[in-house]
């Protein structure tokens, strides 16, 4: 009697992990159309959208990163997606993302204006999210949203953010763009105490920064994902990822443009079941 109830109870779990998973749908990642001349940005913003398309659930994402989309050209069953990010002459950025079913014959784009890149990837995610829900509804086939006042002005990168160990150590003063660790491409920090961290393998991770003095401390919120912990075997990483504790950083202001201190992570444990175990590395941020 045990083992029939056993195995009803595996059978309903089994069909409901098959459930979910032939019933998600497929997304073609095609590279992003731009003529700026800020390649390092796009090239950003495009890994970002990946990213964030890639933790929502019900998707399964294929990278086309490599090939643009052609019109009458390509031939998919899956859904197309692709960005297109454009300057103005008033210096602010037209971002239009396209989601297409080719087999259903729809297609929906969705255009916003910013007055900051750093908006967009704020933006991203909840983007995205309604993008692709009108595309399964087909409710819309375009949406236009031009927000030229949205972003306030205290949210802005400051152009000269100079800040030393004797002043009062802020957001303001924090916010910019910071390097420093090995496997990082670049940490943004907005005034807002939002930002994130983008990884050299294509990942970004959301982050909350908080300031107490000459303190900071910087904590994961996103949802933990393999590819934020580049220092681990992959297949460790994967094993691991999904139950682990958030990454914080705890940094003091050491001079001008420098935080140093140490960063929570999990670590290669060869005397762990895991392989992995929670310990801390010595890290050093410098504004670029």
């Amino acid at each position: 009697m045990k083992y029939k109830l056993k195995l009803t109870a595996f059978l309903i779990f089994f069909s409901q992990i098959a459930l979910q998973v032939f019933s998600a749908s497929e997304v073609d990642f095609y590279a992003t159309e731009s003529s700026s001349s800020d390649a390092s940005m796009v090239k950003m913003t495009t890994d970002l959208f990946f990213t964030q398309l890639m933790s929502l659930e019900g998707y399964i994402v294929n990278d086309c990163r490599d090939k643009h989309y052609q019109e009458g050209v390509t031939d998919s069953r899956n859904i197309i997606f692709f960005a297109e990010i454009q300057e103005t002459e008033e210096n602010q950025w037209l971002c239009t993302l396209n989601a297409i079913n080719l087999r259903e014959n729809k297609n929906v784009s969705s255009t916003k204006k910013y007055e900051s890149s750093y908006k967009i990837l704020l933006d991203a995610k909840s983007t995205l999210e309604n993008l692709l829900k009108n595309l399964s509804s087909g409710t819309a086939n375009s949406i236009t949203d031009t927000l030229p006042h949205e972003i306030p002005q205290a949210e802005l990168i400051p152009e000269t953010p100079a800040v030393s160990p004797e002043d009062d150590f802020s957001l303001e003063t924090l916010a910019g763009t910071w390097g420093g660790e090995n496997l990082v491409e670049k940490i943004l920090i907005l005034r807002s105490g939002k930002g994130f961290v983008i990884f050299k393998n294509g990942a970004s991770m959301n982050i909350e920064v908080k300031v107490s003095g000459k303190n900071v401390t910087v904590t994961q919120t996103s949802r933990s994902n393999a590819s934020f912990f580049p220092e681990l075997d992959r297949q460790k990483a994967l094993k691991n990822a999904a139950n682990a504790k958030p990454i914080t950083w705890e940094l003091t202001v050491s001079d001008d443009f420098t935080l140093s201190g140490i960063k929570n992570t999990l670590l290669t444990d060869t005397s762990s079941a895991e392989g992995v175990s929670y310990g801390t590395v010595n890290v050093e941020w410098k504004k670029k």
